[in-house]
């Protein structure tokens, strides 16, 4: 029970690694903030979780939204008193995402508020929500197309996990004295 007494919020919780996540940290002893688009889905991993006998919840959001992500976090803290980790995991990978030719700006631009923007929300966010319990980690979904690139192309795709690999980086120097990974 590595989490025992620890809240973690997890975006994209829905399905895939958001929900394979909830389901390890629940198991581990921590109370998950379920938060997805997809409210079945959502419901569903709580759903699960509780089957394993954890604690979680469900908030809807769309994490390209500053309200949204602000509510996400106040109401897991009203919920749970408290958050501990935070996961920002939701993302898209969009059928139409191609070269830079191809990929309309529309594309483009909802890849990257989700992919990229939804990360800075959850951050913005979350971490006065990490500060006033006393530290915490924040765990950010890039890929290993941050680095190498795609085989197949997904620009949008690939630049976005690009700067959630930055993001990331940044802030751990900026944060690291303050007991945040």
């Amino acid at each position: 029970m590595r989490l025992k007494d620890k809240v973690v919020l997890i975006t994209g919780a829905g399905s895939g690694i958001g929900r394979e996540s909830s389901l390890l940290f629940a198991t581990e002893g921590a109370a998950i903030a379920v938060v997805d688009l997809n409210d079945e889905a959502g419901q569903e991993t709580v759903g699960l979780v509780e089957q394993q006998g954890g604690r979680a919840a469900y908030w809807r959001a769309d994490v390209s939204k500053a309200r949204d992500c602000e509510n996400m976090v106040a109401s897991a803290e009203e919920r749970f008193g408290k958050l501990n980790v935070l996961f920002n995991n939701a993302g898209i990978m969009h059928s139409k995402d191609d070269d830079a030719l191809t990929t309309d700006e529309a594309i483009w631009d909802l890849t990257m508020n989700i992919n990229a923007k939804g990360v800075f929300f959850g951050c913005k966010y979350g971490i006065p929500a990490l500060r006033r319990a006393g530290g915490g980690s924040i765990i950010n979904t890039a890929s290993f197309v941050a680095l190498l690139g795609a085989a197949t192309p997904q620009i949008a795709y690939t630049a976005s996990k690009g700067a959630v690999l930055s993001l990331t980086r940044e802030l751990a120097v900026l944060h690291a004295k303050e007991k945040r990974r």
